[in-house]
């Protein structure tokens, strides 16, 4: 990434003129690394300003219903695409979520497929499309990756416990509740779940909202607000 090839630059430039000054390599190389890292971390920010910009002048479009519109806007972020990491991941999965919201399931697939990790909603939503063209483990390995790096999302374990009580495996959704209690501790949405489990019952996920809602698993469908989309976090911009 370009971005990144900025930073070692620098990196490599300032170590080499320490050098050339006579500057100890234990000053010189330190001073380079600090200068090639802070270049990196500040173009980072920078391609993410403007990423953040595209995505509110498309959310403004989606409140709006023009959805083409607004993945015709999203998409000019792929132009950042060579500078940063996680740029394309990022539009993939929103434009991915929006085309599952449309139910083009057919378009929306290969994007949540191929979003960044980050985006546990888009993951969330490839592993329902998976279960319910009858893709069990292919499901549950998805939403076993999401929570790797989706650990504090209480939505996703509740998405993922939904999902597989209804392949026939209250069991192993308990268990993925207990383990999303260990994370998000007090979590009042999981502990009732869990407890309606527990006693043979059906999951309460209208708790959650529309967030909830935004999986079309239930009425009602129709989302007030654009999707959220997955920031890229500082510490995902330095690698």
């Amino acid at each position: 990434m370009l971005n990144l090839l900025a930073g070692l630059g620098l990196a490599l430039l300032v170590s080499v003129l320490g050098w050339l000054l006579n500057i100890t390599l234990w000053v010189g190389v330190p001073a380079g690394l600090v200068s090639g890292a802070a270049l990196f971390i500040y173009l980072g920010r920078k391609v993410q300003q403007k990423i953040e910009a595209i995505f509110a002048r498309a959310g403004e479009l989606l409140k709006k219903q023009k959805w083409d519109e607004a993945i015709k806007v999203m998409k000019e972020g792929y132009a950042f695409s060579t500078q940063q990491f996680l740029v394309k991941g990022s539009i993939d999965g929103q434009i991915g979520v929006v085309q599952y919201l449309r139910q083009k399931h057919d378009e929306a697939e290969p994007l949540l497929k191929s979003a960044s990790m980050q985006h546990y909603i888009a993951k969330g939503m490839l592993g329902i499309l998976q279960w319910k063209r009858g893709e069990k483990k292919a499901a549950r390995e998805t939403f076993d990756l999401a929570l790797k790096t989706a650990k504090k999302e209480s939505l996703l374990y509740a998405v993922y416990a939904y999902v597989l009580n209804e392949m026939g495996d209250r069991d192993k959704a308990i268990q993925v509740l207990n383990s999303g209690l260990k994370v998000c501790q007090g979590d009042e949405r999981l502990a009732t779940n869990r407890g309606l489990l527990q006693n043979g019952k059906a999951m309460k996920m209208k708790v959650y909202g529309e967030q909830w809602y935004q999986f079309m698993l239930e009425r009602p469908m129709v989302r007030q607000e654009p999707p959220p989309y997955a920031r890229i976090s500082r510490k995902a911009m330095r690698g």
